[in-house]
């Protein structure tokens, strides 16, 4: 489910955290320091259902960051929210810097070959969390073919341009070859 264009997916909820009711979040940028608490948001379950949540208190913690929720106050009451998508406001989310991207904005944009400018005749139809890096799904714009999955990384996908709605992809003919 698309939750585009006026929600963005701004992390992942993952376990409890301690005795009092934090719950951890992955983010995959700095989205979550600049809000200022207490807010209400969204989220959403793998089936995606969405509701709405209240966020009390965000405290950076490593490699995540801890999440307070009004009216969880135990590790058993938050667990509920494990695997769910923490969705914002598109206009409540600092812009972009130059070179940046949402990646829900990546979302419907046309492959192109890095190498020779032409259409692949595919499209972006997903972008798979992982924890290493996004994933994106590409499947034939015709609706026949193979679905191609392809890390968001700089070796394998160039520039993108909201504009013209396109996506560099580099060396595409290896991605037949896996």
């Amino acid at each position: 489910m698309s939750t585009k264009p006026s929600l963005v997916k701004v992390g992942v909820i993952g376990s409890s955290h301690g005795i009092k009711g934090f719950i951890k979040v992955f983010t995959e940028g700095d989205t979550l320091l600049s809000a200022k608490p207490p807010f209400t948001c969204n989220v959403e379950d793998p089936r995606g259902n969405q509701s709405t949540i209240q966020i009390e208190e965000i405290k950076p913690n490593g490699n995540h960051f801890l999440v307070k929720l009004k009216g969880f106050e135990t590790p058993e009451t938050v667990i509920k929210y494990r695997g769910f998508s923490l969705l914002w406001k598109r206009e409540d989310l600092p812009k972009p810097t130059d070179g940046e991207i949402y990646t829900e904005d990546l979302v419907g944009l046309v492959a192109i070959s890095k190498e020779t400018s032409q259409s692949l005749h595919y499209v972006v139809t997903q972008v798979i969390d992982n924890p290493a890096h996004p994933i994106l799904e590409l499947k034939p714009i015709t609706g026949e073919g193979e679905t191609i999955l392809i890390p968001f990384l700089n070796r394998f996908v160039g520039d993108w341009n909201l504009e013209s709605k396109t996506l560099e992809i580099i060396h595409w003919e290896q991605w037949f070859e896996v």
